[in-house]
């Protein structure tokens, strides 16, 4: 019975992602050297616009305004003196005690005038470059508008003066063409004392423009530029630039990182995760066999635990990945943890992928294709009895060679109990999608900061068009190279033949403990122990043992491995072909 991987809801499509704030608070951990350097340059800036931008000084002179013809105070308009105090006339006579040689209007913009609210007092600051001279503008602008209201004041009285002698006079000529006992002349001379008293108050009263409350004095700083301000400004300025450049950086970074940008891109659950000790190139030892109880062979077979837990009569399992990946070691590491578990394995990939079996286990050279059956030239591995290779000759005749097999592995499959493709190390993206057509069942892997988003996306449309539903994904992250453990026969003589390398090389032994430091450690079984979980063991490839079960008295079968129910994949598959169960197969040939 074909085992189903639970589904869940499909991804966000385009344009509906949200940005959670752990994600946001992730990217700027991930950019911090760029925040940091943005958020410094910025401080820097601000530090030397404050040196480089002129100092500037402001002194303020306090005039109390009073009326000038005697009124109330509150006929007195701050808002019509305050225009006063950057008049024409005022600022020509400021220009003339400061020996200002600008323009009037350069000079006018220096004063601010500013009256409290419901008071009769005006508040003239003078900016300038020297505190003598911001005080010394701010009295001459102050005493020049006092003048002013006097000389206005002095004139408007002289008006009045003029004009009560003129209608004296008229009066006096009235009165001189009188007769001494016409009865008008008693009026006219009431009149003319009338106006006689009027000139003489205009001529004894004193004009009082107002006064001058307080005079200005040199300040002791400068009023601009303010260091915390400019400090502050580009400490926040900097911040945000950094923070939107990394933002936008991140957004542009199209590598994948974590677990969930792949699961997001297959549509499929993420099995495993995993550090690797490939290094970007082939090393000398193979993880699978050279140190068995490491994070990354542990991995390996958590991997192949849920390929076979998933779907038992699915043996056609295809490793396919992106060509921004390099060399990869995945499909025969999971060949030799197959093997390793008893089952039997056979490794099919074109030629520059299945090579580097040769290279690092004990088996000879792999021959070309030829028109013999496919069961008839595989090449069985001396250290691992269990797993052997074939090869379909180069990626463009691989189209012929499978069509030359019926488009199917059934006669591999007579004597195999699971079949690994190797689509990761092609140089063809077709070689890829042409595997998928033989194949039950594909686990892309992705490498941490090395497969792109835009590729995988691209790998899952090619896997959909021909069919083979995605059972998951697997992301890596290359390490350190690995070395063998003392003790250690991994499965076999392991590279035979290589232990006479010389001390201090590449493949030189070392401790247990010493190699465990080496290895990633951030893979954990994903679930208890079935003894002390009251579970049946697992076999990998029959499933949970029991008294019926194959093997079910082979020490192998008795082993204790991590609760299979934890280690069955869950999640929504991929897209397209993956919504359903595997594809239907011929029953005399796949299904055995």
């Amino acid at each position: 019975m074909t085992g189903a991987v639970p589904t869940a809801g499909p991804p966000p499509g385009p344009g509906q992602s949200v940005v959670t704030m752990g994600q946001f608070f992730a990217t700027l951990r991930r950019q911090l050297a760029l925040v940091l350097v943005l958020t410094l340059l910025g401080v820097a800036l601000a530090t030397a616009l404050f040196f480089t931008t002129p100092k500037t000084y402001q002194a303020t002179a306090v005039v109390d305004v009073s009326p000038t013809s005697g009124g109330s105070a509150s006929s007195v308009s701050t808002i019509t003196e305050s225009r006063i105090v950057t008049s024409t006339s005022v600022v020509e006579a400021a220009q003339q005690t400061l020996g200002y040689a600008g323009s009037l209007s350069a000079l006018a913009d220096q004063v601010t005038v500013t009256s409290p609210l419901d008071s009769q007092v005006l508040n003239i600051t003078f900016a300038a470059a020297t505190a003598q001279g911001a005080a010394a503008g701010a009295n001459a602008f102050a005493h020049a508008y006092l003048d002013y209201r006097t000389q206005i004041a002095q004139q408007d009285t002289a008006r009045r003066v003029g004009r009560v002698q003129s209608q004296i006079a008229d009066l006096q000529k009235k009165l001189a063409a009188l007769s001494q006992n016409d009865t008008q002349r008693g009026s006219l001379q009431n009149q003319i004392q009338q106006l006689q008293n009027q000139l003489n108050a205009y001529q004894t009263s004193v004009v009082n423009p107002g006064q001058l409350a307080g005079e200005a004095v040199q300040p002791s700083a400068p009023s601009s530029p303010k260091k915390l301000l400019y400090l502050a400004g580009g400490l926040l300025i900097g911040l945000l630039a950094g923070v939107i450049t990394a933002v936008l950086r991140d957004r542009r970074y199209d590598r994948v990182r974590t677990a969930a940008e792949l699961q997001h891109n297959l549509g499929a659950p993420v099995i495993v995760e995993f550090g690797v000790t490939e290094g970007g190139s082939r090393p000398g030892l193979l993880a699978a066999t050279a140190a068995t109880r490491g994070a990354e062979a542990d991995g390996y077979r958590t991997l192949s635990t849920a390929v076979t837990a998933h779907s038992p009569t699915s043996r056609v399992v295809l490793l396919c990945g992106t060509s921004k990946d390099g060399d990869s070691l995945a499909p025969l590491n999971l060949a030799a943890t197959f093997a390793q578990q008893g089952l039997q394995t056979v490794l099919v990939g074109p030629e520059q992928a299945v090579r580097p079996a040769t290279e690092l286990l004990d088996m000879p050279a792999l021959p070309a294709p030829s028109g013999a059956p496919l069961a008839d030239q595989l090449v069985e591995v001396r250290e691992l009895p269990a797993l052997r290779v074939l090869s379909l000759g180069d990626e463009v005749t691989l189209g012929a060679t499978l069509r030359a097999a019926g488009d199917t592995l059934d006669d591999i499959l007579g004597t195999a109990d699971i079949v690994v493709l190797d689509g990761i190390n092609v140089e063809l993206p077709s070689s890829s999608v042409r595997l998928g057509q033989v194949a039950d069942e594909a686990v892309v892997v992705a490498y941490r900061n090395r497969s792109t988003h835009a590729a995988l996306e691209r790998l899952g449309r090619q896997l959909a068009q021909v069919g083979v539903p995605v059972l998951g994904g697997a992301l890596l992250t290359r390490r350190n190279r690995l070395r063998r453990r003392d003790g250690e026969s991994g499965g076999g003589q392991h590279g035979a033949g290589r232990g006479d390398q010389p001390s201090g090389s590449y493949f030189e032994s070392r401790s247990i403990r010493s190699a465990e430091a080496d290895l990633p450690s951030e893979y954990e079984p994903a679930g208890p122990d079935p003894a002390e979980a009251g579970l049946p063991p697992y076999d990998p490839g029959y499933g949970p043992v029991t008294e019926n079960s194959p093997g079910a008295g082979s020490s192998a079968a008795q082993g204790s491995t991590p609760a299979y129910s934890a280690l069955r994949p869950s999640g929504s598959l991929a897209r397209g072909a993956r919504s359903g169960s595997s594809r239907s197969r011929s029953a005399s040939g796949r299904r055995r």
